[in-house]
């Protein structure tokens, strides 16, 4: 047991000793447990805040399902079959209203279920890839793109993103 407490010991030193010096080569200076215990703070912070804007007007279910027509379970079962994009918040789905369109197929933006399942990262991914200007997309969000009926080269880029 205390061979066991010593390579632990051991391993989680090299660890912090690899990375120190990691965190040196990119800042040019380690940082105190203090100071790792603010950034790590701040980090998180600006996570949350990042997190809250994406989903800033997001609806619920309910909302949905009366949007689309259809029960309270239908939006969850969209969400499954990566043909609605939602967003896991609290144990609650919170769908972005930007997807909806009267006039698209099934109430969504056309191509958005394409470019949902050839997007092969989390669903908080997806939503700020949708959202963020893409140089490869002519500066435009992917979005935008799909709103102007550049579905094909949406899809494209989409099956080129994975998670680094």
């Amino acid at each position: 047991m205390e061979m066991l407490k010593q390579l632990r010991s051991t391993s989680q030193n090299n660890a912090h000793s690899e990375e120190d010096e990691s965190i040196k080569a990119l800042a040019g200076r380690t940082f105190s447990h203090e100071e790792r215990v603010k950034l790590e703070l701040d980090s998180l912070l600006r996570y949350f805040q990042w997190r809250r804007q994406l989903l800033e007007g997001a609806l619920t279910s309910p909302q949905v399902a009366k949007i689309l027509g259809t029960s309270r379970q239908t939006p969850h079962d969209r969400v499954k079959a990566r043909t609605l994009l939602g967003i896991l918040d609290n144990g609650t789905f919170r769908f972005p209203a930007w997807q909806f369109d009267p006039e698209g197929p099934d109430r969504v933006i056309d191509g958005l279920a394409d470019v949902l399942k050839a997007l092969q990262v989390s669903d908080l991914a997806k939503l700020s890839w949708l959202m963020h200007p893409n140089p490869l997309l002519d500066g435009l969000t992917p979005l935008q793109m799909l709103k102007q009926g550049q579905k094909g080269r949406v899809v494209q880029e989409a099956m080129g993103v994975r998670v680094s």
